[in-house]
């Protein structure tokens, strides 16, 4: 929970990739609901501290967003889970959402360029679109990927891996 100091000196836009997003469900799904066959999916997010030190940075933001496509990211891996857990994995995801205050932007395939589709995907195109189109906001775009932050960079966003946000 951010400090009245904290709140009244918040940035503005915090952009969140399928990553950060995976590894906060994740923490919860192995910490609390003992979902012990998915902590080796955990890489970043592997204490309290580091779940606390996220969700300090992720409080920083006035608003979040991420893309419908991340959304759709995050069903593939909750499908590929055992089934009877799926439902309590949606409740985090849920849970978060909620918690965060989170929005979704569409991202349409037709406003992507037909290259950056084919080198990156949509899931990672439709988060650099949304900081373009954000960009007045000076966004952060929060992931796990490093060639996503490498585009980023190159395009002028600012962009944040989470690993180096819990060193």
């Amino acid at each position: 929970m951010p400090s009245s100091f904290e709140k009244d000196h918040r940035r503005e836009l915090l952009i969140l990739d399928a990553g950060p997003i995976h590894e906060l469900v994740l923490f919860h799904a192995v910490r609390h609901f003992r979902f012990q066959s998915l902590s080796s999916d955990l890489k970043f997010i592997l204490s309290s501290e580091s779940y606390d030190q996220c969700s300090k940075f992720i409080g920083l933001f006035k608003r979040k967003t991420t893309s419908a496509s991340v959304v759709c990211e995050i069903n593939y891996w909750i499908r590929k889970t055992e089934t009877k857990g799926q439902l309590k994995l949606w409740e985090l995801v849920y849970d978060e959402f909620r918690n965060m205050g989170m929005d979704e932007e569409v991202v349409r395939l037709l406003q992507m360029e037909t290259n950056s589709v084919a080198k990156f995907g949509p899931v990672d195109v439709s988060l650099l679109e949304i900081a373009k189109r954000q960009s007045c906001l000076n966004p952060i775009l929060l992931t796990i990927d490093r060639p996503l932050q490498r585009e980023g960079q190159q395009a002028g966003l600012r962009v944040q891996l989470i690993q180096d946000l819990l060193l």
